[in-house]
């Protein structure tokens, strides 16, 4: 049985991901601020198994609990392979660095870094008594802004830049070892969000590359959040990338796609 715990299941890419592993039987569990029952219904409709848990990735210190509480609905003993997905995300506060205000940066690290950092910390500790009968993984969706500079987004590049890192501690740290948790981060490529509906309604002197998001949705090039989720279940599932690898979805050569 494969089973996947993901942040930010409520739209976007991350409903997108836990609706694709649904329809391939899996059990996912959602770590989202609200749910609407959508993706129950696929579950039955699948012979899957989804499970929501609220949870606020700004409350940092309550995570570790919430992480508990999504491994006490997994019957881990049935489970092949066990992946925890940090999708969640957050873009605001755009704009030059000295307008954003202590209070929007440290909601943003603790979204963005804070809550991926205690979470794999939680993930590799409570899951250790498994470590050679489930196959643990960590997946970090990351973004090319990690690896790019943007005038207006000096906290999403940092915090991304901050996944890509964390990707290659965790794979120094935990080695190739039979029972190693394997830790991949991968930026997916623009896609059709709300995220990039806050780029585009965003004041041009906040975000100067604006224009080019712009001129990307109006001509076609933005994928929609399933054609992402495809795109990112393959790869995962494929088990071609390597310990610690921070990869770009556009730079894989992928058949099917």
């Amino acid at each position: 049985m494969n089973v996947y715990i993901i942040t930010g299941t409520t739209r976007g890419l991350g409903a997108a991901l836990a609706a694709g592993w649904l329809r391939e039987g899996a059990l996912v569990v959602g770590l989202a601020r609200t749910y609407d029952g959508t993706l129950g219904r696929l579950a039955e409709q699948n012979g899957a198994r989804f499970e929501w848990i609220a949870c606020d990735l700004a409350e940092t210190g309550r995570l570790t609990e919430k992480l508990e509480e999504a491994l006490e609905r997994i019957p881990l003993e049935q489970a092949d392979r066990l992946t925890l997905v940090h999708n969640a995300g957050v873009l605001e506060p755009m704009g030059p660095l000295e307008v954003a205000s202590a209070s929007d940066l440290a909601l943003h690290t603790s979204v963005n870094l804070t809550a991926p950092l205690v979470l794999t910390s939680a993930f590799i500790r409570l899951t250790e008594p498994y470590r050679h009968t489930v196959e643990r993984t960590i997946v970090a969706v990351s973004s090319g802004a990690a690896r790019k500079p943007y005038a207006g987004w000096s906290a999403y590049c940092a915090t991304k830049a901050g996944l890509d890192m964390l990707a290659r501690c965790i794979a120094v740290e935990q080695g190739d070892a039979p029972g190693a948790v394997r830790f991949l981060s991968i930026a997916p490529g623009v896609i059709d969000t709300r995220m990039q509906e806050q780029i585009r309604a965003t004041a041009d002197e906040a975000f100067p590359a604006k224009a080019r998001f712009v001129k990307l949705q109006a001509s076609g090039q933005l994928l929609s959040p399933d054609e992402a989720a495809g795109k990112l279940i393959r790869f995962i599932g494929s088990r071609s990338w390597k310990q610690g690898d921070v990869l770009d979805l556009r730079d894989l050569p992928l058949d099917g796609t």
